[in-house]
């Protein structure tokens, strides 16, 4: 069956099940609202939610379509060899479990970026806070944008009268109007919920994802007659799969399982222990125990996710051979037609042209979810940020707590608006870029250098804002030209390599300025120390 005699997109039954799902989610929105009286609510639930739902909310709102959409696509290019990227999470977990949560939870912030005035000066909180924003921007860009190319690819709108649009490639159009409508519905939604309803959306959405990825592995199982074992070989003997290498001396190969692991080490670690979205997320249960909890339900279901879509790839790339799908087409004669913006087409177009009435609905409203929940995720952060870290600080008499409180629903849904208008753009000028690339360019550079600051903070005896604010300044801009190498130089640089690469130039030039400027951080400040603020806690227990 040639790909033109496809007939795909939503039935009747989809858009009832799709409006069913934004009814509930809204409705859940105005009933949290309800019981909101103070910033302490919106921000971080009265620090009294379930450890087992935030931990699924720290996967759900980190991941999110990024994973779920990407994870499957790279399985085309690299085969299993895209799974020794969980290599690392045994030595993340050490470092999240026994350095990150006890220190963190003992300082009792709203903000991550009140530490780095503690442990520094104001200008450095500000400097992170800025370097917060900046990530959560683009991140946010990024996961809506993915989620609307998904829900372009499922939906087939065909809206060429869009905007007065009059063209036969209606695909522009289409991405608008979803792209507006998500941010339509995070406007409302997230001037409403909070943190609370965050978390509780995210929750809902994880288990429809999971749903929508089991059921295409099965599908295909049952369609095709076949198992793991025939897909691994179909993989095996994919003409067009890149061979991972163990470890490359090429700093421009992305498919090395070292440079791989590492990269995935720096960004759970960095992410865990700098960005806002997680921290906020820890800061919402009561104590270190629970925080713990959170972290382990992310990280098993992080590894159970990983194998699932790891699974769909499999199959997936096993029922191209077998089934048309226009992403896939000329598979056998072009390299390029399963690569880059392609790969990330072949789940989307499963899901339109193969799944049932009904599923379809809902797996497309998941998506929705997804994409909303990053947007009141990020922008509940940056509410968060916005008014803990510049308003809180900086005004100059007391306001009430329903004042404070209107201020961050005002903050919040201005960041739809900004966020709707930022994805517009991004995916005019990332056309044909694939979904794990658009992440370093988009957002990734923008966290090593921050991770490096707390850690500088936490550790280092001779960082002073002197030292830190130069290094930071230098890690980004390494970050920005790594991420953009090949625009900037004409030259490859691995995308899991920006992390840690800003990292280090971060760590060593900070390092390398307290030698040459001579700088001690005084004894205040070293009691804002990881060791210190331990060693606090354990004298509090003991009297």
């Amino acid at each position: 069956m040639p790909p033109a005699a496809l007939d795909g997109g939503l039935t009747g039954l989809d858009f009832v099940v799709i409006t069913i799902y934004l009814v509930a989610t809204m409705s859940m929105g105005f009933w949290i609202a309800r019981g909101q009286h103070s910033t302490e609510d919106f921000f971080v639930g009265g620090r009294q939610l379930p450890a087992w739902a935030v931990g699924i909310s720290i996967l759900a709102s980190l991941l999110s379509t990024i994973t779920y959409l990407g994870m499957p696509g790279e399985m085309f290019r690299t085969g299993v060899g895209f799974l020794t990227r969980q290599l690392g999470v045994p030595l993340v977990l050490v470092v999240v479990w026994f350095l990150w949560i006890p220190f963190f939870m003992r300082l009792n912030l709203t903000s991550a970026y009140e530490y780095l005035e503690r442990r520094f000066n104001y200008p450095v909180r500000v400097l992170g806070a800025i370097l917060c924003l900046l990530l959560l921007l683009g991140w946010m860009s990024v996961v809506v944008l993915t989620a609307s190319r998904a829900m372009a690819e499922i939906t087939y709108l065909n809206l060429p009268w869009f905007f007065g649009v009059n063209t036969p490639d209606f695909r522009d159009a289409d991405l608008h109007a979803i792209i507006l409508a998500i941010g339509l519905f995070s406007v409302i939604y997230t001037t409403l919920g909070g943190i609370r309803a965050v978390i509780w959306t995210d929750v809902i959405q994880f288990f429809i994802l999971i749903g929508g990825a089991l059921f295409t592995i099965g599908f295909v199982a049952v369609d095709t007659g076949s198992g793991l074992s025939e897909w691994m070989e179909a993989q095996r003997a994919y003409p067009h799969r890149e061979s991972v290498e163990w470890f490359s001396w090429d700093i421009g190969n992305r498919s090395t399982v070292f440079f791989i692991s590492v990269g995935m080490f720096f960004w759970f670690c960095c992410t865990h222990g700098s960005n806002q979205v997680a921290l906020q997320r820890y800061f919402t249960v009561k104590d270190v125990r629970a925080a713990r909890k959170s972290y382990l339900v992310s990280a098993l279901s992080s590894f159970g996710l990983s194998i699932i879509l790891a699974g769909v790839g499999l199959s997936l790339l096993y029922f191209i051979q077998h089934h048309e799908l226009p992403a896939a087409a000329g598979v056998e004669s072009a390299e390029q037609a399963i690569r880059y913006d392609a790969q990330d087409k072949v789940f989307p177009q499963f899901i339109r042209f193969y799944l049932p009435a009904g599923l379809r609905g809902l797996v497309v409203a998941a998506l929705f979810a997804a994409a909303m929940s990053t947007i009141d995720s990020g922008a509940d952060s940056i509410s968060t940020i916005a008014t803990v870290d510049f308003f809180r600080r900086r005004r100059s008499s007391e306001v009430s707590a329903q004042a404070e409180l209107r201020l961050a629903r005002t903050l919040t849904a201005s960041m739809g608006l900004i966020i709707v208008t930022l994805t517009i753009v991004l995916y005019h000028v990332s056309k044909g870029t694939d979904i794990i690339s658009l992440c370093q360019k988009g957002f990734n550079c923008f966290l090593g250098p921050l991770g490096a600051l707390f850690v500088l903070g936490m550790w280092s005896k001779r960082a002073t804002a002197r030292s830190v604010f130069p290094a930071v300044l230098a890690g980004e801009l390494f970050g920005v030209c790594a991420s953009y190498s090949q625009e900037l130089f004409g030259w490859a640089y691995s995308t899991h390599l920006v992390i840690p690469g800003s990292w280090l130039v971060t760590i060593t030039v900070a390092q390398l300025l307290a030698v040459i400027l001579d700088t001690r951080a005084d004894h205040e400040a070293q009691q804002w120390m990881w060791r210190s603020v331990l060693t606090r806690e354990m004298q509090k227990r003991s009297s």
